[in-house]
């Protein structure tokens, strides 16, 4: 794996660990099968919105306005985000349909709003790809 790739897969990590974190006071089970189970299915829903990387560089140049590695992080911690927020909320037993997988995209979006001032649409425009991924991320919540 090179070193960008392996960059981008541990922001995205950490980054699906910490919307996971938010998670665990609602959860039933004991903290750490908690945890394994947040970070299971927050693993899982990541790999079914991982797109080719040519895809997901016309999103970041879209989104950031061009292609650097801290914009590629950045792009990246945010999927994973919304990724461990949905596992956090799926493991504590909520159901997730469209409309609540929407919520958590636009409180993620609003948590990182500081990194779209270079953009004034950047906001929007990551939105609008991350509720595109509804389809695929249903398919790991099954």
């Amino acid at each position: 794996m090179s070193k960008n790739k392996s960059g981008m897969f541990f922001a995205g990590v950490i980054g699906a660990v910490a919307g996971a974190l938010g998670g665990l006071l609602l959860a039933p089970k004991s903290g750490s099968e908690t945890r394994k189970d947040i970070v299971k299915l927050a693993t899982k829903i990541s790999k079914n919105i991982t797109n080719e990387a040519t895809e997901t560089s016309k999103q970041i140049k879209d989104v950031f306005g061009k292609v650097t590695d801290e914009a590629t992080d950045k792009y990246n911690q945010i999927r994973s985000s919304v990724a461990g927020k949905v596992a956090a909320l799926k493991t504590a037993g909520e159901e997730i349909d469209s409309v609540k997988y929407n919520k958590v995209v636009d409180e993620v979006i609003s948590e990182f709003k500081s990194d779209f001032k270079a953009t004034k649409t950047g906001a929007v425009k990551i939105a609008e790809y991350l509720k595109k991924d509804w389809t695929k991320v249903k398919k790991a919540l099954v």
